[in-house]
């Protein structure tokens, strides 16, 4: 339980860190982990067909982790909640119907001991390449959070979006305000049209 309340943490507050240090090098090492990056194969509204519904396929829904099924399960419904919940703001419609959907989203969220870097760029083609070297504070964790959009025959990739970057667990579990999920998904499918465009 415990293992699944550091998760979800780390997916509430995704790569947004704060927070003031009281010596020189703990404030450096704090303005090197608030590094975040996000890369996009273009721009959605350039290459993503006009859809007002998607779903899910379990081909590509992915949660890299070292927990147990059913706290896999959870980040799942987490994770596909906070998808459908900011799409919804664009006028997009969650389909649980694969056949009557117009898109599939998928994605893939790892922490960097689950997944190496070079693996992750093999089995998606994207990466920002945050580099964890200068990190060596313990309380940060690099994590990746992949986002695509693919045709309902899961044969083409129409849009794809890759993040890098770290948080800090203890402060994160103490920040219950801030919906920073919603931000980060902001900040990758920001540029998604308006439904049906």
């Amino acid at each position: 339980m415990k293992k699944m309340v550091l998760m979800l943490s780390l997916i509430t507050s995704f790569f947004i860190i704060t927070g003031c240090s009281s010596s020189v090098e703990q404030a450096q090492q704090e303005r090197k982990a608030k590094r975040m990056t996000v890369v996009s194969s273009a721009k959605p509204a350039d290459v993503l067909p006009a859809f007002t519904s998607f779903t899910w396929s379990k081909e590509y829904s992915h949660v890299l982790s070292t927990i147990n099924d059913g706290s896999e399960r959870e980040l799942h419904q987490y994770i596909r909640g906070e998808i459908i919940r900011y799409l919804k703001t664009k006028g997009y419609v969650y389909q649980p119907d694969p056949i009557q959907a117009d898109v599939v989203i998928g994605y893939l969220f790892a922490l960097e001991d689950d997944l190496a870097d070079q693996k992750i760029q093999q089995k998606f083609g994207l990466l920002p390449g945050v580099n964890s070297r200068d990190i060596t504070d313990k309380r940060y964790e690099k994590g990746s959070f992949l986002l695509a959009v693919l045709d309902t025959k899961l044969g083409q990739v129409y849009w794809r979006s890759a993040m890098q970057g770290f948080v800090d667990f203890e402060k994160d579990r103490s920040d219950t305000e801030t919906n920073n999920m919603q931000i980060v998904l902001g900040m990758m499918m920001g540029g998604f049209p308006k439904a049906g465009r």
